[in-house]
Formats: structure tokens, sequence, C-alpha cells
């Protein structure tokens, strides 16, 4: 699901508006949350995106991205091996996770500069079965055809079905966070 939200963070000047490819090698997708008391940070491999982005009509824009959630990576069988159970992602029934945003605004509520523009991507994410709102908040740059976004997306698990019985001081806030590279595809 991170990567997919990464994919989704890219966009472009006027000079290079319409569609990206995401460079998988220099894009990362992260989460944060806790567990037992401490910091749990993880991460997801397998993840791509179909991105419509000019950042100057950012209203025309359209992201559809796809994360594996069976790539998701904790960092140990301890939390991995709940998170890929039925009570977890379920793979086996609900192999990916998607986000589509077709409603996507510039914010002035973020920290910029230096050419670098706040947006944010609104639609749904579909995780488990599930339909939910969600805002995807980025910043991003472009520069000589290469698109830069880093951002962030929070999601509350339990509104997806996502933990169970035995997951009880296992916080349900996990925030996602992307780092996309991107070059225009036009």
């Amino acid at each position: 699901m991170l990567r997919i939200m990464a994919h989704l963070l890219l966009a472009a000047p006027a000079a290079y508006a319409g569609d990206w490819r995401v460079d998988a090698g220099a894009s990362s997708m992260t989460f944060e949350t806790e567990a037992f008391g401490a910091s749990v940070t993880g991460e997801i491999s397998d993840f791509e995106a179909d991105i419509r982005l000019d950042p100057d009509a950012p209203e025309s824009g359209r992201i559809e991205a796809r994360v594996g959630v069976a790539s998701v990576d904790a960092g140990s069988n301890q939390f991995n091996d709940p998170l890929q159970s039925e009570a977890g992602f379920a793979p086996e029934t609900h192999p990916d996770a998607r986000f589509v945003s077709e409603q996507i605004t510039e914010t002035m509520d973020c920290e910029a500069g230096g050419g670098t523009r706040c947006y944010t991507a609104e639609g749904e994410l579909i995780l488990k079965g599930e339909t939910q709102p969600a805002a995807l908040h980025f910043r991003l740059s472009v520069m000589d055809g290469r698109a830069i976004a880093d951002g962030e997306l929070a999601i509350d698990r339990r509104d997806f079905g996502v933990g169970g019985s035995s997951w009880g001081d296992t916080g349900a806030e996990v925030t996602v966070r992307i780092h996309i590279e991107a070059v225009s595809a036009d």
C-alpha cells in the first residue's frame, strides 16, 4: 500500500504535463506504527501507479496506484506473520491495496520553497475489500523532466478490518511515507 502512495505523489510543470513513469529504483515506500509500546517501521517493495498530473492544472490529474500487500515487510517474523495472516492483510483473498484519486489540489499549508509545491490527492483507498476515503499530502518538485515527490498518508487499520484480537497492543494509526521519483512519459 505504501508504494502505491509513493507513486501517487508524482507531478510535473506545464512543459512536462501529462503522464509520468515511476523510477522504481529511485523510489521508496515506508510505514510507521506502534506495537508493544515501541515504534515499528517497515517497507513495501511491490507497487505501481498510473499518474497523470500537471502541477499547473492539478484538477485535471488522476492517480491510480496498486500495492501488493504480500510485499509489506515490518522487519521481523514477529510482525510479518500477523500482517500476512487472514486477520492481517489476508493476501490470499485480497492480494492488492489500491488508491484512486481524481481530485488533486494545490495546497498552501505545507513548508515548500525552492521550486517545491504542495498538493493533496483526495480519493479512495481499497484494502482488504473495504473502501474508505483517503488523502495523500505531498511536496513536489520538477526539474529537467524529472519529478520528485515526498508525502504521507494516514490510515486507521481498523477501518479496513486489519488486526485481530491478539493485536491489542498494536497501534491503530499507520503513517505511510512515500518518496517517488518519476520521468515524463510524454
